[in-house]
């Protein structure tokens, strides 16, 4: 669940980000129409301003005062220049920032000779700037909210269906747990009464296949709803237990084990978690060899660590890289859901289990497992 939700919130941003960059278009546009009405206010703002400073000098000029005061401003700076462009006053800075905008304005006799009056302004996009941020993250917020309630209302339907077929599955599990063992005690009961029967053999491989299906499936389904206490476990037995447990699909294709099991080798783990790692190992070991081959288990102990291999001589894994991957599957004729060995990896990580694989087409696989050894 949490997968789907990194998806959608990905998916919404994606989109808002698209929205964003399309939205863009007309800010340039707005940004540009700013601009130019800025630029358009203070040409008008400068040319009032040098009427104003022209105005004063012209009055100077008329008038018997002998001291003239030059018009000063906190946003305008002027000068004043002769015919040869030389200053002959100005409140300027000497050096011209790129951040100001000019108007010359020409002027008419005067007493100070003056032929040309400049005039300046600091410009500043700052207001342009924080509106059009502004008016983006408005923009981006309402992409994002309403992408965010269109896509949760377009995927309810969808989380509704999941949430009806999680809900069957389980109780298709849960019903299917009692016919299987059923007819697992009346396959025992009839070996018992005829024999070694082929049918009754084969009948009981194909429903030991089954089973370990159905406990995969089960284990999937449950992975994160149900906690895995561990507890002391005796690896030796255990393996032990298992290979008897796989007997009837090891007869079935009449495959020998050789076992090397080192005796009273104990681990602290969960017996359900560890019973999915040698099952599903087993099972393909079993399902991908040929009929009349041997499959090899050893367990010992080196250096406090238990170490757990099961070699067969089957057909091999073209790529070791992807066996553990949810759904893949090498060999589609051999069936299965491709979930068992994506179990196995998830549950050795878990524990913090080694896990490694050596394969050759044709020739067989190897799996090795590392426990942590406690007694």
């Amino acid at each position: 669940m949490v997968d789907k939700k990194i998806i959608g919130f990905k998916y919404i941003f994606l989109q808002a980000v698209i929205l964003v960059l399309i939205a863009t278009i007309p800010m340039q546009f707005y940004i540009n129409s700013e601009l130019n009405n800025e630029i358009l206010q203070d040409n008008i703002e400068l040319q009032i301003y040098a009427k104003k400073v022209s105005n004063k000098i012209y009055k100077f000029s008329n008038s018997n005062q002998i001291e003239f005061y030059f018009p000063r401003s906190d946003i305008f700076k002027s000068a004043i220049y002769d015919k040869n462009n030389k200053v002959i006053f100005s409140l300027m800075d000497s050096v011209s920032g790129q951040n100001e905008r000019y108007f010359e304005y020409k002027l008419k006799e005067n007493i100070f000779g003056a032929k040309t009056l400049v005039v300046s302004k600091n410009v500043s996009h700052s207001k342009i700037i924080l509106n059009a941020l502004i008016i983006l993250t408005i923009v981006v917020l309402l992409v994002f909210l309403s992408s965010f309630f269109i896509i949760r209302q377009s995927i309810e339907p969808y989380k509704k269906f999941n949430i009806y077929l999680e809900n069957f599955i389980k109780d298709a599990m849960h019903e299917m747990k009692t016919p299987i063992g059923v007819i697992l005690l009346n396959l025992d009961g009839l070996g018992v009464l005829y024999g070694k029967n082929k049918m009754i053999r084969r009948a009981k491989s194909a429903l030991k296949n089954m089973i370990v299906v159905y406990e995969d499936l089960e284990f999937f389904i449950r992975e994160n709803a149900v906690e895995h206490p561990k507890v002391d476990i005796n690896l030796s037995s255990f393996c032990e237990e298992r290979i008897e447990f796989f007997m009837d699909l090891l007869n079935s294709k009449d495959i020998k084990v050789l076992k090397d099991i080192q005796r009273d080798l104990h681990t602290s783990f969960s017996k359900l978690e560890l019973s999915r790692i040698i099952d599903n190992t087993i099972s393909n070991a079993i399902k991908y060899s040929k009929n009349k081959t041997t499959i090899y288990l050893s367990l010992t102990k080196k250096n406090y660590k238990i170490i757990l291999k099961v070699r067969d001589e089957g057909k091999g894994i073209e790529d070791t890289n992807k066996i553990f991957n949810r759904y893949y599957r090498g060999d589609k004729i051999t069936g299965g859901f491709g979930i068992g060995l994506n179990i196995v990896k998830n549950i050795c990580d878990k524990n913090s289990v080694h896990v490694e694989v050596n394969s050759k087409p044709k020739i067989g696989s190897e799996f090795t497992f590392i426990f942590k050894f406690t007694s």
